[in-house]
């Protein structure tokens, strides 16, 4: 873990141009991120519960067209809508 956080440290320090004084704040930061991100891990289920998606041709919602092409009609895309 602490191999991971230095080196994390490391890369914020060279992203920000090798500032001095900032080790500190480097190593906080990546323990910060670190932390959260094991935190995201541990909640995301690793082999999803044996549950399959569904095949894209079996689902259909009448709330989200399509990606098919010629499938959005005319005031359909957010874009059109302003």
């Amino acid at each position: 873990m602490d191999e991971e956080i230095r080196k994390a440290a490391y890369n914020r320090w060279e992203e920000e141009g090798r500032p001095e004084g900032q080790h500190e704040r480097h190593w906080r930061e990546a323990e910060e991120a670190h932390r959260s991100n094991s935190a995201v891990d541990q909640n995301r289920p690793s082999d999803h519960g044996g549950v399959v998606p569904p095949d894209e041709s079996e689902t259909s919602s009448d709330a989200v067209p399509s990606n098919r092409q010629g499938s959005f009609k005319p005031g359909e895309l957010a874009s059109e809508n302003k």
